[in-house]
């Protein structure tokens, strides 16, 4: 079978779709990555249309005609964070470019990462424009399911949502451009946390943890990572001591990946109840931790030098082998019947 030529679009959360395009690369394949509104982050992308502010004929205007573009251009469309190029939507009724792409013979994969199917009420989020969103949500999933030739999921729990989708791991970091260094020596422990919305990573726990222990007299304090780019955000990530990742989810972010590639121990809940909730079981390194508990969890972290060494570097070891973004496009392309160079 020939290579294919790949399209990720119409949107790029966490960085999951580029690092997943440059393994797709590294592997000998075309791929680009296609965003419709560049975020925040400064994640890479091939293409980007700016859809910000335009009035809605120019925006459904535009989509249609990349989407003509990719029909035209692209063997395999990856469309990430659950959504279609072009969707027109009326309650339970949802009409998209998936039909057409699959009556051209192309190979249509859909992610779904979170709050692209999660339902509000499931979810901590109180935010309106979540509110907004929340109605699309189970239809949008049910016509993907429909049309998509394989549909997988980043977090474990919206297997709930998404009957027949597979679990994918994160691929948004290339751990190999990542080289672990120790935290600096200083008088104080510090502990960093990289909220993208506070209310949903339980940011107010972290915060009054680290007060209370600062209260004890412990030599700690809260690095609050929010508001920067990437980069930035990774260099106060590397020279923390402890991470905490996310306290309500129930299952670790794209920010617990790039703590393990720096060899930093995470801290994060881990819902366990059943076997599919962690398809890493006892391999998975995070250190396990809630809201209750967080405090006395973080205190016994604190005071084991040798525990987060060990920790780190098994964190290390598990981002090699379970989210090289490489060996993520291997598995998957392959499982499609794509080879990729040995």
């Amino acid at each position: 079978m020939a290579q294919p030529r790949i399209l990720h679009a119409p949107a790029d959360v966490g960085g999951h779709a580029y690092g997943l395009s440059r393994g797709e690369r590294a592997l000998g394949f075309e791929s680009d990555v296609a965003v419709l509104t560049a975020g925040p982050y400064g994640y890479g992308a091939d293409v980007r249309l700016d859809l910000t502010d335009l009035p809605t004929w120019q925006v459904i205007r535009r989509r249609a005609g990349f989407a003509r573009h990719a029909l035209a251009r692209y063997d395999v469309i990856h469309l990430n964070f659950g959504h279609p190029i072009v969707a027109l939507r009326r309650g339970p009724f949802v009409l998209s470019e998936l039909p057409a792409l699959k009556r051209a013979g192309k190979t249509v994969i859909v992610t779904f990462q979170g709050c692209d199917v999660r339902p509000q009420a499931a979810c901590a989020c109180t935010s309106p424009v979540c509110a907004a969103q929340n109605a699309n949500r189970l239809p949008n999933a049910r016509h993907m399911l429909r049309h998509a030739d394989r549909v997988y999921h980043l977090n474990p729990d919206l297997r709930r949502w998404l009957p027949g989708s597979r679990f994918l791991p994160y691929a948004s970091v290339d751990v190999r451009a990542i080289v672990p260094s120790p935290p600096p020596a200083r008088d104080e422990l510090v502990v960093a946390h990289g909220p993208t919305n506070r209310e949903v990573k339980g940011t107010e726990h972290v915060i009054a943890a680290v007060d209370a222990l600062r209260g004890e007299g412990v030599a700690v304090r809260l690095d609050l990572v929010e508001g920067v780019t990437r980069d930035e955000a990774l260099a106060r990530f590397g020279a923390a001591d402890v991470i905490v990742d996310q306290l309500r989810i129930g299952w670790y972010g794209g920010l617990a990946v790039e703590g393990m590639a720096l060899g930093r121990p995470v801290m994060a809940a881990i819902r366990e109840a059943d076997p599919a909730d962690n398809p890493f079981g006892a391999a998975l390194p995070i250190v396990r931790s809630g809201a209750e508990r967080l405090r006395d969890d973080l205190r016994a972290l604190l005071a084991d030098d040798e525990r987060r060494e060990r920790v780190g570097a098994q964190g290390r070891a598990f981002v090699e082998r379970h989210h090289d973004p490489r060996t993520i496009a291997r598995s998957l392309l392959d499982d499609l019947g794509y080879r990729s160079a040995p």
